[in-house]
């Protein structure tokens, strides 16, 4: 299965992405995104319930893609996030598996992926965050 861009970004493998900032009481996750030799972020991507994430914390290309829903109960029985039972109680995990979206992206050196209920693109953010 292919996965499904997540963001309109034009030639977004040339962007570098950096964590800018995380909020645990909200599980929110900014990453700034800047054009080459920028210092300024060209935009930014905001991960809402964010319950996983693996990756550096800065990285090339902001080409996130959405992987197929098997893939992201894969990775949640992997970490723990839910456990074995979903197998046979799914409807009981369904709160979780239901809302919950693995996103990924590709590097030249790694893979980023996280697990987060919604992903969206800011032209800003405030500047105390």
């Amino acid at each position: 299965m292919n996965s499904v861009p997540v963001f309109d970004i034009a030639a977004p493998q040339l962007y570098r992405c950096q964590v800018h900032r995380y909020f645990s009481g909200l599980s929110r996750l900014y990453v700034s995104a800047f054009k080459p030799y920028q210092t300024t972020p060209a935009f930014f991507l905001l991960f809402s319930d964010v319950a996983y994430f693996e990756g550096p914390m800065g990285w090339e290309s902001a080409d996130f893609r959405l992987a197929p829903h098997d893939e992201c109960v894969a990775l949640l029985l992997e970490t723990g996030i839910i456990g074995e039972a979903v197998r046979q109680f799914p409807e009981a995990y369904a709160a979780v598996t239901e809302t919950a979206n693995l996103y990924k992206v590709h590097t030249p050196r790694t893979c980023v992926q996280l697990i987060a209920g919604s992903a969206a693109l800011l032209p800003e953010i405030p500047a105390s965050l």
